[in-house]
């Protein structure tokens, strides 16, 4: 663990951050869009596709190329894309030369799985109807990164093209989140509240159960789903969760799996993208984009 990283966790230990995340996810503003683009270095770069159900923001780069990120934000569903977000965009651009397109999708409690799931399946063809040659990568982190292995299990059910690589962070991939180790780490996560978590998962669900592979796609397969780049803290709440889900990974057939369990970090420790453990995370995306070119 890095000095930053060690810092940011002490940091945390001692404020107020599960409160104010549980107030944000119970609580959700629709006030402020972080995806404006007013608010990217490179306004004149950035572009917006409404949708029937959500958007597409893309923010293009200088140079001609045929690398695509697809990034899913994470929020537990409810809250939308933050500031840290959009730097990943730049980031993306600036560092690793890819477009970068956040798929903006229907949040709760406004909206649920069965209409966020299909919104967001029809948003990622419409992006690949409108860059046909492009080499698309996934990026999610959280809930974002649940959703994103909800939509790569749709993919492969419909026999449609999967991305060339896909970046989980913490993903959300259990919303029952019933494994009791979850329950004993709860006062210990200084991030994630499990009760507003709770209450977020089934606001989410609508009228599925929780247990649904389109709500918690870790009971669904994991077969055939490309290669997958999976990242998580131990200090994390969902620990239990990310394990099962690495295990799974590595036994399915068809899919190749790295994974990072990165000691003492926190949940979606990429939000705050300049720790140097987040930093791997671009840099490990930028090797695949690299070793595919060869």
């Amino acid at each position: 663990m890095s000095v930053r990283g060690d810092w940011l966790l002490f940091k945390t230990k001692r404020g107020r951050l599960k409160q104010q995340v549980a107030t944000s996810f119970r609580h959700p503003s629709r006030r402020t869009d972080h995806l404006d683009p007013s608010k990217f270095k490179q306004p004149d770069q950035a572009k917006v596709v409404p949708l029937e159900r959500g958007r597409l923001v893309t923010l293009l780069p200088t140079k001609t190329t045929n690398r695509h990120v697809v990034i899913f934000h994470g929020g537990a569903y409810t809250v939308p894309a933050t500031d840290s977000h959009r730097q990943w965009m730049e980031k993306i651009v600036a560092q690793l030369g890819a477009k970068a397109t956040m798929l903006d999708f229907p949040l709760a409690p406004e909206h649920t799985a069965n209409e966020t799931v299909p919104a967001s399946l029809d948003a990622y063809e419409e992006l690949r109807a409108e860059y046909p040659d492009d080499e698309f990568y996934w990026l999610g982190d959280s809930s974002g990164a649940g959703l994103a292995l909800v939509l790569l299990q749709q993919l492969r059910g419909k026999q449609l093209p999967i991305p060339t690589a896909t970046a989980l962070v913490s993903p959300w991939t259990d919303l029952a989140m019933r494994d009791p180790e979850i329950e004993e780490r709860h006062e210990a996560d200084p991030e994630l509240p499990l009760q507003a978590m709770r209450q977020v998962a089934a606001n989410y669900a609508g009228n599925l159960v929780l247990d649904d592979s389109l709500v918690s796609p870790l009971n669904g397969s994991m077969d055939h789903l490309g290669r997958i780049s999976l990242w998580y803290g131990t200090t994390e709440l969902l620990l239990p969760d990310h394990r099962k889900l690495a295990e799974k990974l590595q036994q399915a057939d068809g899919t190749q799996v790295d994974v990072h369990e990165m000691k003492n970090m926190l949940h979606d420790f990429l939000m705050w993208p300049d720790l140097p453990e987040s930093k791997q995370v671009f840099a490990s995306l930028s090797k695949l984009m690299q070793k595919n070119d060869q």
